[in-house]
Parts: C-alpha cells; sequence; structure tokens
C-alpha cells in the first residue's frame, strides 16, 4: 500500500531522499501540466515544475498536516507561475506545445487511420482559440486556465491568486465576453 502524503512529508521533514522522490514522483506529472499550462512550452514548464518542488521542499516544515496537501502544492506552483508571467512580455499563452506526457499529435492521427479531417478541424479550432486567448490580458488567461482546465471554482481561484472573489468574476465574465467575441469573428456569429 502507497504512502500517505502525510506519512511521506513527515520523512522528507526528517530528511529521508526516497520520500522526497516518492512526493514528488506522485505529483510531478500534475504540476507539470499545470506550469506547463501557464507558461505555454516545455521549457519553462519543466523549469516552473522544477522551482515549485524546490519551494516546496524547502517550505515543509511550515506546511500544517491537518490540512490537504495538494491544494497548498498547487497553490506553490501557481504563485511560481504568475511571479513567471509577470517577468514575461506580454506574449500570448500558447496550449498546444507538444507535451511530454505523450499526447497524440497530427502525425501519429494519420498514421492510426482517424478521421483526418476532424482532427484537422480541431487543430484549427484548438489554434485559433489559443490565438483569441493569447491577445486577452494575461490576467485573463490565467483565471480562463484556472477555472475551465484546471476546473477550480471561484473562490479556490480568488485564494490561489489573491485575488478578490468578486474581480475574480469580474475579470472572468470579461475574458468569456472577449473570447466571444473573438469567436464571433471566425466563426461569424453575431454579438
Amino acid at each position: 500500500m502507497a504512502e500517505d502524503d502525510r506519512q511521506l512529508i513527515l520523512k522528507c521533514r526528517d530528511m529521508q531522499e526516497q520520500a522526497y522522490l516518492a512526493l514528488m514522483r506522485r505529483y510531478e506529472g500534475y504540476i507539470y501540466r499545470l506550469c506547463h499550462s501557464f507558461a505555454g512550452n516545455r521549457e519553462d514548464a519543466l523549469d516552473l515544475t522544477q522551482e515549485t518542488f524546490i519551494k516546496v521542499f524547502a517550505s515543509l516544515d511550515s506546511y500544517q498536516l491537518s490540512r490537504p496537501f495538494k491544494p497548498w502544492l498547487r497553490r506553490i506552483a501557481v504563485n511560481n507561475c504568475i511571479n513567471f508571467l509577470q517577468k514575461q512580455t506580454a506574449s500570448p499563452l500558447f496550449l498546444d506545445q507538444p507535451m511530454a506526457d505523450g499526447n497524440l499529435n497530427l502525425g501519429d492521427t494519420i498514421a492510426s487511420g482517424e478521421d483526418l479531417f476532424k482532427e484537422v478541424e480541431w487543430q484549427e479550432i484548438g489554434r485559433f482559440l489559443k490565438e483569441a486567448i493569447g491577445k486577452l490580458p494575461q490576467a485573463y488567461g490565467l483565471l480562463l486556465v484556472l477555472r475551465h482546465q484546471e476546473g477550480m471554482s471561484y473562490q479556490e481561484i480568488a485564494d490561489e491568486t489573491g485575488v478578490p472573489l468578486g474581480t475574480v468574476k469580474t475579470h472572468l465574465f470579461r475574458a468569456r465576453a472577449a473570447l466571444r467575441r473573438e469567436l464571433a469573428v471566425y466563426y461569424g456569429w453575431e454579438v
């Protein structure tokens, strides 16, 4: 039976290297995907993932064992990503970079014999959506990722980002409206 997070954290606090490795292995995929959704490319996502775990291990003594570990870990990762985005120039958020976890690409689809037209259509829609998100202010893109990709509640987003709940709701409303306007141009909708 696998050890629970609490046991691993106690062992990490006792400087047991295997516990560090086990804890990192348990969450590295999740943290990488989260960082990748913010950074938009593999290299920055790997750097952010590594920085997140360094910060986590350095802060384990301040972690309250009575609280769930994953939200605490996610908060550190999100804060790390926010700091990263603030240091960047106004670069768009790219979500279509190849993932290290082995997701299929167009070449794999062609080889598999799946419906190529649908795949190309989905890739085109995805490309346009990513471009539209990239045109939004970074704060809006960040909130869209947290809400719709990570599935976080408004309150969780407010807690993670330190932005007031009302502001989160307002920014998400504005971000969706801006995205809707961009999609209307693409699809020829009336807004």
